[in-house]
């Protein structure tokens, strides 16, 4: 089944206490979605690169770009240090913008950058969760063309990040202190 998500919802499982904003940002066409996280029934790890890793706990923050009319949106994990840990993008059907929320409907294939910092050798890039895609199809869950688009996006996505190209990777930290600071 296609997963139609609530953005807000994404990744808060642990967190028992957050400060959430949204803005629209007309440059970048996108919702900038800050989640800072001030407490947690425990943190949410990871192995990377062999070493478990803290992704998100007390005093961490999500930044969230949801492009406007674009395939796909993009979670930076950022530590309490202010270093970006990973950035996780999230291969989509389409984006909303309603009741004050962002929805989305998740196409399963999913591409995850993951840092120097945080692997502690070299930035890295893999794509994950494509037997939840091929399951989907087989399923019909999705369509054929659904499939090959899920894969064109990401394919197209890890080309510009490769390439050092991607919009919301290139900017750094720069809304999360801008939004932050005004918080």
């Amino acid at each position: 089944m296609k997963k139609y998500k609530r953005l807000n919802d994404v990744y808060m499982r642990e967190v028992t206490k957050k400060e959430i904003k949204v803005i629209k940002d007309e440059k970048l066409n996108a919702y900038i979605t800050y989640k800072h996280v001030i407490d947690t029934s425990h943190a949410c790890t990871t192995y990377i690169n062999g070493r478990r890793v803290t992704i998100l706990d007390k005093g961490y923050t999500i930044l969230e770009y949801s492009p406007i009319g674009s395939m796909y949106n993009v979670r930076i994990f950022i530590d309490d240090k202010n270093h970006i840990l990973l950035y996780y993008f999230d291969i989509i059907e389409y984006n909303e913008f309603k009741n004050d929320e962002i929805y989305y409907l998740d196409l399963f294939l999913d591409i995850i950058y993951c840092t120097k910092y945080a692997s502690k050798c070299a930035n890295f890039i893999t794509l994950v969760d494509e037997n939840e895609l091929i399951a989907a199809l087989n399923n019909n869950e999705i369509t054929k063309e659904e499939f090959d688009r899920s894969y064109d996006v990401a394919n197209k996505l890890m080309t510009e990040i490769l390439n050092k190209k991607n919009i919301f990777i290139n900017r750094k930290l720069k809304d999360y202190k801008r939004i932050k600071k005004n918080i």
